[in-house]
């Protein structure tokens, strides 16, 4: 058998390693043949074919039944061509006779794990590379393909907040379908770019704090003051912020405050102090 990578020849002093420890890590497809058996060389070469195509995602080990006749015995094996997949150890699946490459597909793919998307490595490749345009176009081509793909649409935006385009992110999740819209981390996100940018647009702190001591129900100074103060990474003060806007106009720009509210908590994490503490005060004041 030539050289392949993934593939290797098993004896019954390299058995244990080769297979029952590697299938711990990911499936082992054990291959057993005799080399006048005409049906184990077609089998052969359609396994060899499929763990190339699988780049690693399941190992191959033949044994040779006539040159390890003993370890074959002592796996159960009475006829060839045969192949056993473990996975933990243990023989999870068996496979009696020259299957064709089609089926054999359908078996393995019940067992590997999925394979890596390419498209998301190819388009974090490209913006690595500084082609932010060419990455993003990647991504769109791949939402063509696959329009519900929810990883493929999260990337995408996570790009252009990247590039501080946060009016193509409202536009882009804008032509996305409902479930899409509403799905958390896409409702996440949008919020996010929202708070950017009114933070990129707001004018400097001390001049809205100067606007809402003169104006202490200038609810949209207020949602500013917010967002700048997430910027900075002053949190509480942008947590009791969006909860005065709240009180002051809970459908303040299409619900802006309390979203904005939600965003940070799941930046902060659930066990974060400022968390509990507003969470709390958001039941209380939506119970109003």
């Amino acid at each position: 058998m030539p050289a392949l990578q993934h593939v290797f020849d098993a004896t019954r002093e390299n058995f244990q390693q080769l297979v029952l420890d590697n299938s711990r890590r990911g499936p082992v497809l054990v291959n057993y043949w005799a080399p006048n058996a005409g049906p184990c060389l077609r089998l052969w070469q359609a396994l060899e074919t499929l763990t190339q195509e699988y780049q690693g995602r399941f190992l191959l080990v033949n044994v040779n039944t006539e040159t390890r006749q003993s370890l074959a015995r002592s796996n159960g094996i009475n006829s060839v061509p045969t192949v056993k997949i473990y996975r933990n150890g243990v023989v999870v699946e068996s496979i009696y006779g020259a299957e064709s490459e089609t089926a054999l597909r359908k078996i393995i793919d019940q067992h590997v794990p999925p394979a890596r998307d390419t498209v998301l490595a190819q388009a974090i490749k490209s913006y690595q590379s500084g082609d932010a345009d060419g990455a993003l176009q990647i991504l769109a081509q791949a939402c063509i393909r696959e329009p519900d793909n929810l990883k493929l649409h999260a990337t995408a935006i996570k790009l252009l907040l990247r590039e501080q385009r946060y009016d193509d992110i409202e536009r882009y999740v804008c032509v996305l379908g409902e479930h899409l819209q509403s799905a958390p981390e896409i409702n996440q996100l949008r919020i996010h770019a929202k708070l950017l940018q009114l933070a990129q647009q707001a004018p400097p702190a001390e001049q809205l704090d100067e606007r809402l001591e003169h104006e202490p129900a200038d609810i949209e100074a207020r949602v500013l003051r917010a967002a700048v103060a997430m910027v900075q990474d002053d949190y509480a003060m942008a947590l009791r912020y969006c909860l005065e806007a709240l009180k002051q106009d809970p459908k303040f720009d299409g619900e802006l405050p309390r979203k904005a509210m939600l965003a940070i908590f799941t930046l902060l994490g659930e066990q974060h102090e400022l968390t509990r503490e507003y969470q709390q005060a958001l039941r209380d004041q939506l119970l109003q």
